[in-house]
């Protein structure tokens, strides 16, 4: 069974981390609506629709409400940033990395993120944002009568998977023999921030983002 647990921010009050679970969740909204706009060729709006501020609305009506109830509850979609962080530090004290620090407002673009990869079915690309990021995708737990569920997925099994890229990754040249762009963000050693998110599918697939700051994956640059 696993148990939930509650992290607070020393000296952060509700409103603040609010404020900046709603900076990140704007921003990722805006990135999302950036990506999806149309090129001119496509039909032009009308004069009502470009004036009426009804969109702008229903985007705050949206947003607004998710980054109260992600502080209200002390996680944001059920990840528990303590263990997040924790799971990111141990693979960063094996090369003496310093330690990252959870971020609200990371984990509010994690989030914007990752909820335009499930209105897309869960698919797995980057957002480009400017932060550093990485992807986690489990499928759901199928049964022979045809039953999907949701299997449980923690923080350190997550990070872990990131974390196996090691395998792929030489220090002397740094090169990979495969993927191991996620564990080079996970310890890279400029990295402080860090800001995760997980949103579930119509078919109980799940969809993992972590966002981080600043970007690692300096190209010429080795993590650590």
């Amino acid at each position: 069974m696993k148990t939930a647990t509650s992290t607070k921010t020393g000296g952060t009050s509700r409103v603040q981390r609010t404020e900046a679970v709603l900076a990140g969740l704007l921003l990722a909204a805006v990135l999302s609506a950036c990506q999806a706009t149309k090129p001119e060729s496509a039909r032009p709006a009308s004069a009502a629709e470009a004036s009426s501020p009804q969109g702008d609305w229903v985007l705050l009506r949206s947003v607004v409400p998710a980054a109260e109830a992600a502080v209200s509850s002390g996680r944001v979609s059920g990840v528990d940033p303590a263990a997040m962080v924790a799971a990111h530090n141990r693979w960063r004290a094996e090369v003496g990395a310093p330690g990252l620090r959870w971020s609200d407002k990371l984990a509010g673009v994690a989030q914007g993120w990752a909820d335009q990869l499930r209105s897309e079915g869960c698919a797995m690309y980057h957002s480009g944002n400017g932060y550093g990021e990485n992807i986690y995708k489990a499928s759901a737990l199928m049964w022979s009568d045809g039953r999907r569920d949701l299997q449980k997925k923690t923080p350190q099994q997550v990070t872990d998977s990131w974390g196996s890229e090691i395998k792929f990754y030489s220090y002397a040249d740094n090169s990979c023999s495969g993927v191991c762009g996620h564990y080079t963000q996970v310890v890279w050693k400029d990295t402080k921030e860090v800001g995760c998110a997980m949103s579930v599918c119509g078919d109980n697939s799940q969809i993992w983002v972590c966002s981080y700051a600043p970007a690692g994956n300096v190209v010429g640059q080795k993590p650590y």
